[in-house]
């Protein structure tokens, strides 16, 4: 790809010129939204350019955006603002519009376009194909876990002297690269649980329950096969309903299922039920997706049932359940599904969000507190994966790094194998890689069947501790702290002799706390808990 090396104009840039919370006489960032900007701000000025930005589904990204854009027009500068998706778009540009009170010029097929603004929204997959880029002094990559794609880098690159600022709620990637080659640096915002006590989004409540078997199943560079995934997904069909009725009646819904006709006969199962129930997809065409959602938003519609949509790009603070039908390796996507239905409403006491995968086991709950990073996360259990020689680190192989092989090897049989040359992330270590030379696991064909089907009834995930149990747990600890012993004699002990084996993750949580262990530690241990108390010690 050819680039314009004069594209940015960002050497006249004054980022020392003081920033105001207060947008306009009508818009003003909150507390934690203003530091968040600043951090931005301070890495910009130690030198780092390229900045990656963390802020939790439902705590206003968009508006910090804002506040970066307008801080740059204001000075006549350039702006260009990239996302991937039409209702990212669309909400950017409106929200844009509305902070600074300038028109916007959008950068997207179909739309004619208008340079001759200094705020300019483009379509990724739009801005690629319309060569040369404009001028810009600050790039904003809205949905930055995405960024490290090559059509993202490819504009990046052709930016060299613009500020850049990538916006995620979840800053981190499921094929073990990170962001290290993309961003010079990470500035996290508060946590989805300091949003929640504070208001800023929803109480919720979790209804956990074992109904799709993922056992066997393949993962592929992103998630598990869909194909297979699906089979599994549709023999529990039946579940839907009966749940929803029980935890979330009356609620309006967004089910997200596996594929098209996982989430099709969703719907089918709450139409026949006398629930007013609809299905879409990817391929629904705009005016008709539009639609849909204006009967969701006016009640005619009670659920909404998609694959592959709703993850990013809707904003619906009325949405006051969300049930989860896909099981995920992607802690982005558990992350954006589950953060649907967390956005404040009149009349919304919580929301709730009814998982019927084991999502919120190896994810988290909402208010799991995550340590995000730009560095790369190995992953030794994905069958496609590929292990460093030098460093033990596993990554999947960027796909561009696969298209033209540095040589073609002759086996003893005469066939010829393409040898590529990929980059470990964490050691940059150039090796040889031969596609198809991962350890794949075969699918375990009975899995999912009614047999091998995992039975759990769909119940409340208790996040509270019960005040009868922390003594126990207390003394526990008093005697662990005693003694010298390891922190995990306690979990052990409170099943021994206590009653560990009632626990709910809410009483866990307490003793994470106590023990200084994150949150996320109670998930593990309630679910071991519960093992044990039917085994024998």
């Amino acid at each position: 790809m050819t680039t314009d090396p004069g594209i940015s104009m960002a050497q006249s840039i004054d980022i020392q010129q003081p920033f105001y919370r207060d947008l306009n006489s009508e818009i003003s960032l909150r507390n934690y939204q203003e530091e968040l900007v600043f951090g931005v701000f301070e890495e910009w000025r130690s030198g780092k350019r390229r900045v990656m930005v963390q802020l939790p589904t439902g705590g206003g990204k968009t508006v910090c955006i804002g506040a970066l854009v307008q801080y740059f027009v204001q000075q006549g500068l350039k702006v260009l603002a990239i996302a991937h998706r039409k209702e990212l778009i669309t909400q950017l540009s409106e929200t844009l519009e509305n902070i600074t009170k300038l028109p916007i010029g959008k950068i997207k097929a179909g739309i004619p376009p208008a340079p001759q603004y200094n705020i300019q929204v483009a379509s990724i997959q739009t801005l690629i194909r319309r060569q040369p880029f404009p001028e810009a002094d600050l790039l904003i990559i809205d949905e930055a876990h995405h960024s490290a794609s090559r059509s993202y880098t490819d504009v990046m690159s052709a930016y060299p002297d613009a500020y850049i600022a990538g916006f995620t709620a979840t800053p981190t990637r499921t094929d073990g690269h990170g962001f290290l080659q993309t961003y010079d640096a990470l500035v996290k915002g508060v946590t989805t649980a300091y949003l929640i006590e504070h208001g800023y989004l929803s109480q919720f409540k979790v209804y956990g329950g074992v109904t799709i078997n993922t056992k066997g199943l393949k993962s592929s560079v992103e998630d598990y096969q869909k194909g297979a995934l699906e089979k599994r997904a549709m023999a529990v069909v039946g579940d839907v309903v009966p749940a929803w009725k029980k935890h979330a009646l009356g609620k309006k819904t967004i089910v997200f299922a596996v594929g098209v006709k996982h989430s099709q006969a969703i719907a089918a199962a709450f139409n026949n039920e006398g629930i007013t129930a609809e299905h879409l997809d990817g391929k629904t065409s705009a005016g008709k997706r539009e639609e849909a959602l204006e009967r969701f938003r006016n009640g005619k519609t009670t659920i909404l049932s998609n694959c592959g949509l709703f993850g990013e790009g809707v904003d619906i603070p009325s949405i006051e359940a969300v049930q989860i039908c896909r099981p995920t390796v992607s802690k982005i996507v558990h992350f954006q599904q589950i953060g649907r239905a967390l956005r404040p409403s009149p009349g919304k006491t919580h929301a709730v969000i009814i998982d019927h995968s084991e999502n919120w086991r190896y994810h988290g709950l909402p208010d799991t507190h995550v340590e995000w990073s730009l560095e790369p996360i190995s992953i030794p259990n994905n069958e496609y994966a590929t292990k460093c020689s030098c460093c033990g680190h596993c990554f999947l192989p960027f796909p561009h790094d696969l298209k033209t092989p540095i040589r073609l090897d002759k086996d003893k049989d005469g066939n010829l194998t393409p040898i590529y040359h990929i980059t470990c992330p964490s050691c940059l270590t150039t090796l040889e890689y031969i596609k198809g030379a991962g350890a794949a696991i075969e699918p375990d064909e009975e899995a999912g069947g009614e047999k091998e089907r995992l039975e759990g009834l769909m119940m409340e995930i208790v996040l509270e501790a019960n005040p009868e149990y922390i003594k126990e747990i207390d003394q526990a600890i008093a005697k662990q702290t005693k003694n010298g012993y390891k922190r995990g004699w306690v979990f052990h002990h409170l099943l021994k002799e206590f009653s560990g084996s009632q626990f709910s993750v809410g009483d866990w949580r307490y003793v994470a706390h106590q023990l200084g262990y994150e949150l996320g530690w109670a998930n593990y241990a309630w679910r071991d808990s519960q093992v044990f108390s039917s085994s024998e010690f």
